[in-house]
């Protein structure tokens, strides 16, 4: 019995080292089934990270898309707002620089931003200083001019295309000198405003610190604002120019008819609302029926341009000249005393006698005969200033031509101004 223990016990104990040995296979194919999930999980993991990665940037770059269409929204709403050249381009560019600055502040980047706005003197083919902000057109190393083609704004007006560098002070860019109007270095964009294919002025950025890392899409928002303000010059000029249309006389370059009158009840409510006198001068050109059936209605209108300018270069800033009808013409004097009045109507009648009109080569001359009154002396109200000042003028007329009167309230209805020495004034 014994001896067949004995002769077992051999056998148990490969059964056992079997077992043993069994279990670690197992452990090891458990090993390995583990390892392969850990793995796998760490490769999902990673893969998860990516794509959260890529989605944050793509949020990222959506949450930039959708402040910079609102910024672009808000300069557009600016720009409408407006229809003078000088609001549009001054509001417009302070919209700008605020919200480039927001822009490179939501993407971590504090920065400066000081620019302004050229536009192009076609005469001179110069880019001329409009409005600035930030930066004292006094500190532009150009002094306000650039000529087409020269240095970084004039060569990408020139071009038609936004440029951008990065490292302004640093680098030469394409070979041109940069800019001193900072110290500092500064990155530097400039944006053409065109309409069209036609480059009307240019939008000039300083970025401090440099190193202005743009995305691609900047470049075509830039172009988009430039463009856009392009068309709002254009727009703006149109309608200065019919705005000039309706107020200024064609023919002379004086106010007309209708502006004059407006231009006279602005005029005498603020005289009256603040105690100030107000002079008026009417003019007629003596015997212009008869120069005109001599030397035709072409030299009529001439001798018309010349006197409308004769005007314009004897009477102040302040002034309103205009041409009343035909052959006659007023002046409305903000603020002048009747004395000074009297002054400018006979330097005017002055100025018109001793000024030959060349008609064919001949030097022939022509007279005015001017008519003056008032507020608060002479007249009440605006219509009774006219009504007195006309009065002056056909008394003038009656009077010999070639003469100033003035009209007198409450006393013979109007007196002759004589002024000795006036043609030396």
């Amino acid at each position: 019995m014994k001896d067949h223990e004995k002769n077992n016990n051999p056998t148990r104990k490969d059964r056992e080292i079997n077992f043993l040995k069994l279990e670690i296979e197992e452990v090891k194919k458990l090993s390995a089934i583990n390892e392969k999930l850990l793995l796998t999980s760490i490769r999902e993991q990673e893969k998860l990270l990516n794509e959260l990665a890529k989605r944050s940037d793509v949020i990222l770059k959506k949450g930039l898309e959708i402040r910079e269409l609102k910024a672009f929204n808000e300069i557009i709403a600016v720009a409408s707002k407006h229809l003078s050249i000088k609001d549009i381009l001054t509001y417009s560019l302070q919209v700008i620089i605020s919200s480039l600055e927001s822009l490179e502040k939501a993407v971590g980047r504090k920065v400066r931003i000081s620019g302004g706005i050229f536009l192009i003197d076609e005469a001179t083919e110069e880019l001329v200083h409009f409005t600035s902000c930030g930066i004292s057109p006094d500190a532009l190393g150009c002094k306000g001019r650039v000529a087409l083609g020269e240095c970084i704004c004039g060569i990408a007006a020139q071009s038609g295309k936004v440029d951008i560098i990065p490292y302004c002070k640093a680098e030469l860019h394409d070979k041109r000198l940069p800019p001193t109007c900072m110290e500092e270095d500064h990155a530097h964009v400039s944006i053409p405003l065109k309409s069209g294919n036609k480059v009307l002025g240019l939008i000039y950025l300083y970025f401090v610190p440099p190193g202005y890392l743009h995305p691609a899409s900047d470049a075509n928002i830039f172009s988009s604002i430039g463009n856009y303000l392009g068309l709002r010059i254009e727009k703006a000029r149109l309608y200065e120019k019919v705005q000039e249309l309706a107020t200024l006389d064609g023919l002379t370059g004086l106010y007309n008819y209708r502006e004059f009158h407006h231009s006279l009840e602005h005029e005498f409510q603020r005289a009256k609302r603040y105690t100030k006198t107000l002079s008026l001068l009417m003019t007629d050109i003596d015997h212009f029926k008869r120069f005109n059936d001599t030397y035709g209605h072409m030299s009529g209108d001439e001798a018309l341009r010349t006197i409308g300018r004769l005007i314009i270069n004897l009477v102040r800033n302040v002034d309103i000249p205009a041409r009343y009808g035909g052959e006659e013409f007023a002046v409305i004097l903000p603020d002048t005393p009747l004395k000074q009045a009297e002054l400018v109507a006979e330097r005017l009648r002055s100025s018109v006698a001793g000024h030959y009109f060349s008609i064919g080569g001949k030097a022939v001359s022509l007279t005015i005969s001017v008519g003056l009154a008032s507020f608060p002396k002479d007249a009440d109200t605006k219509d009774g200033l006219i009504e007195a000042a006309d009065r002056a003028l056909y008394c003038a007329k009656n009077g010999g031509r070639n003469r100033v009167y003035r009209f007198m309230r409450g006393k013979k209805p109007c007196s002759r101004v004589t002024i000795p020495g006036v043609d030396k004034l």
